[in-house]
């Protein structure tokens, strides 16, 4: 009797079989590169992007699929309609862009804390911190609420792209004491965590940014020399690996 469990996995070549995280400094192009790879690989019946909340990079990209999502109901009766209709109307539909995470996750806390006053009619907030009797549970129910519904339509074979901001954080070197700002994602840590854990791939795009120190001419209470960093030319790059 031949064995009913176990499979053997093929890697995929094609990327939207996979799940994707962007990151990226604002106004680098995020929304049109991914825009250019989608329609690249699918064609424009092959993608959708879904402006959440204030996002509306979508504006200045002639030809490009989207959608405005302004709150969770928007965004539920679009991903209800996408399943309801996949083998029709969304039959070459292969992937959707959230653009971006941070307004996402705005949308999913609004929801988070309607559905705790929901359950608790006498105890209504209006944080997400109080939300479901607080200790975190209103930002576990959020990002349940974000998950779950890509995972909705993944079962129907539409996978997903998340589009994010990021922010610079100033670091000292505990050796040399140079300062030098690095580039962190810009949303709350239990949200990153939670879905960089579900995804296969995270990229980063951002200025590489070619500094020279030059002298200023002025000396600090110490009668030491200050020096400035000076940007002398700068280029776009995108780092991506396997998470």
């Amino acid at each position: 009797m031949a064995r009913r469990f176990g499979q053997k996995n093929h890697v995929k070549v094609d990327p939207l079989a996979y799940n994707t995280i962007l990151l990226g400094e604002p106004k680098i192009g995020k929304t049109t590169l991914i825009r250019d790879v989608c329609e690249k690989l699918v064609g424009e019946d092959g993608y959708m992007f879904l402006e959440i909340e204030k996002e509306d990079g979508a504006d200045a990209i002639e030809g490009i699929v989207y959608e405005q999502v302004k709150d969770w109901s928007t965004f539920k009766e679009i991903k209800d309609d996408i399943i309801e209709n996949k083998t029709t109307d969304y039959k070459d539909l292969r992937v959707v862009v959230i653009d971006t995470y941070d307004g996402f996750i705005k949308l999913a806390e609004a929801e988070s804390i309607r559905l705790s006053n929901k359950e608790y009619p006498d105890a209504k907030v209006k944080t997400i911190d109080a939300a479901w009797k607080g200790y975190q549970r209103g930002q576990e129910v959020a990002l349940s609420l974000m998950l779950d519904s890509l995972w909705e339509l993944k079962e129907v074979g539409v996978n997903f792209i998340v589009i994010g901001h990021v922010k610079t954080k100033e670091v000292t070197d505990v050796i040399s004491e140079a300062t030098y700002n690095t580039l962190t994602n810009d949303v709350a840590k239990t949200y990153f965590n939670g879905l960089k854990k579900k995804c296969h791939f995270l990229a980063l795009a951002y200025n590489d940014r070619s500094i020279a120190k030059e002298k200023t001419g002025k000396k600090d209470f110490k009668g030491k020399e200050i020096v400035k960093g000076v940007v002398k030319g700068q280029k776009e790059k995108l780092n991506s690996g396997m998470i």
